[in-house]
C-alpha cells in the first residue's frame, strides 16, 4: 500500500498527512474488510506519512516499523526479509513511491526496473506461495477517496 496523500514539506520524512489523505482513509472500499482481516503482519515505514496511513487505516492495529520500506528502498531487500516469515503469512506493508510500485512489479512481473505506478493510499493485494520475482498473482487492487 502506498500511503496516503502528504503535504509537502521539508524533511521528507516528516510530512504528515493532509485533511484530504486522512478523510480517504475513513471511506474504505468495498470488499477490502476481508482481505485486511486476514492480514497477519503489518510492515510500515517510520515516516511519519505511512504511520498516520497506517493509524487511519487501521487504528486497532500495531505496526512493525520497517526501515526497508522507506521510499528508496530496494525490492529485493524487502523480498528477501519476507521470505524469512512463516510461509501463511499475510503481510500488509504501508510504504511509498517508488518502492511499492517496483516491489508490486517485481513480484508479479519478475523485474523492478520499472515500477508500476501508485496513486495516493493505493492498496494492491497480490498472492504468492513464495515472495519471490515474478512469483505473484494480482488479486485486487483498491483506492480509498473520500
Amino acid at each position: 500500500m502506498r500511503h496516503a496523500e502528504a503535504a509537502s514539506g521539508f524533511p521528507d520524512e516528516s510530512r504528515p498527512l493532509t485533511l484530504y489523505g486522512e478523510a480517504s482513509l475513513r471511506n474504505r472500499p468495498v470488499g477490502l474488510q476481508p482481505f485486511l482481516d486476514e492480514v497477519t503482519h503489518v510492515f510500515v515505514s517510520p515516516y511519519r506519512r505511512t504511520q498516520q496511513t497506517l493509524i487511519n487505516l487501521l487504528p486497532e492495529r500495531k505496526g512493525v516499523t520497517l526501515d526497508l520500506i522507506t521510499p528508496e528502498g530496494e525490492p529485493s531487500l524487502v523480498l528477501d526479509y519476507l521470505q524469512t516469515l512463516p510461509s501463511d503469512s499475510c503481510v500488509l506493508l504501508v510504504t511509498h513511491m517508488p518502492l511499492v510500485g517496483r516491489l508490486s512489479s517485481a513480484l508479479v512481473e519478475g523485474d523492478s526496473r520499472l515500477g508500476n505506478g501508485f496513486i495516493p493510499a493505493q492498496l494492491e493485494v497480490i498472492d504468492c506461495d513464495l515472495p519471490a520475482l515474478g512469483l505473484g498473482r494480482p488479486i485486487a487492487q483498491f483506492t480509498h477517496h473520500p
